[in-house]
């Protein structure tokens, strides 16, 4: 194993919210004043900071967008499934020597929802729902000082350039998976350590094998 810990992104990572998450984003548009999403594809090509900035959001309001998103959400978190491919390799992860964590902006009680209903709670000894939708390094230097690891010994996995540059930032690898918001050639022009494109690919990675 190449990791003591392996941290997750949640939304776009683990679990398939986005399309909610976008309803959601497009109901709320007229209440804050911004333009809806209606180009999936020019949003998979955008950095988040650059989604904001074209959109019309000034960031002052972002705390205030994602707690709004974030009570929309609850009600849902339960029926929420994860990606495929992805409980079948959380269970390997969690039967090998490597603990698992979770740094997301979105709450700490819907992410544990989703895990319940899910089945998967169990593998994740930590869940950070970090209140920003800017600035994981924040989140990710709190799991270092919990788990007292250095950074060589942590894994971040994510679906956003905001999390390459999160994990860069602080001293992290960084796994990429293209699944999520961002494409495959956006995270690429990020150099992250490693790029995946089925979850199964993660055991690779990780010198874990591949179940059958």
């Amino acid at each position: 194993m190449r990791y003591a810990l392996v941290v997750w992104d949640f939304d776009g990572t683990l679990a398939d919210s986005l399309p909610g998450v976008l309803r959601i984003f497009n109901d709320l548009a007229p209440q804050f004043g911004f333009a809806p999403v209606t180009d999936v594809q020019a949003l998979r090509d955008t950095s988040v900071a650059q989604f904001f900035k074209a959109q019309g959001i000034p960031f002052w309001k972002l705390r205030t967008l994602r707690d709004a998103i974030i009570a929309r959400q609850q009600g849902e978190m339960g029926s929420i499934r994860l990606y495929p491919g992805v409980p079948e390799v959380l269970e390997q992860i969690g039967r090998s020597d490597c603990r698992m964590g979770i740094v997301s902006s979105n709450a700490e009680d819907n992410i544990r929802t989703c895990l319940r209903a899910n089945g998967v709670e169990r593998w994740f000894e930590l869940v950070v729902g970090y209140s920003r939708l800017l600035g994981k390094q924040r989140g990710l230097r709190r799991v270092l000082r919990q788990t007292a690891l250095a950074g060589h010994d942590v894994l971040y996995i994510g679906d956003e350039v905001r999390d390459i540059t999160a994990a860069q930032d602080v001293g992290l690898d960084v796994v990429a998976v293209t699944w999520g918001v961002n494409s495959r050639s956006l995270l690429a022009q990020h150099s992250p350590s490693q790029l995946i494109d089925r979850p199964e690919q993660l055991l690779d990675w990780l010198e874990l094998e591949t179940p059958r």
